[in-house]
């Protein structure tokens, strides 16, 4: 399992699932960590480690918020030059300032503003202005 610390904007919006490819950049550090040789047909070439979980934290000490996620996959993207962690579920979650309720309650405030949309596109619709 591997430990990454992440400012708070980006650890909040994991959590939210606004988020769901963390993404490291292509640098000496990451290449070390990340990339495994191997000898394939007597060459060398590399292969990514892949990870079943990761864990995410914000902070220093031993309230710092933290979360573990379910990691899908690692990749390297060559079109934005980085490494790619694609973020499954989170399995546990620890002094976290958003909790589950607070995110039904979320999910909840928008399928109310998505029925309030629709109805004003069926009044618009209904409405003289297009019945010319």
């Amino acid at each position: 399992m591997y430990k990454f610390s992440i400012n708070k904007d980006l650890f909040d919006n994991i959590l939210l699932k606004k988020i769901k490819i963390l993404e490291k950049e292509n640098t000496n550090y990451w290449k070390k960590e990340l990339l495994e040789p191997i000898i394939i047909d007597d060459k060398l070439t590399y292969k990514i480690k892949q990870f079943e979980k990761i864990i995410l934290t914000n902070g220093l000490g031993e309230e710092k918020p933290q979360m573990t996620i379910e990691c899908l996959r690692v990749d390297y993207s060559v079109k934005n030059t980085c490494f790619e962690f694609y973020l499954g579920k989170i399995l546990e979650q620890k002094n976290t300032t958003i909790n589950e309720n607070q995110k039904d309650v979320l999910i909840e405030q928008l399928l109310k503003e998505k029925e309030e949309l629709e109805n004003i596109l069926i009044e618009i619709r209904n409405s003289k202005i297009f019945n010319n």
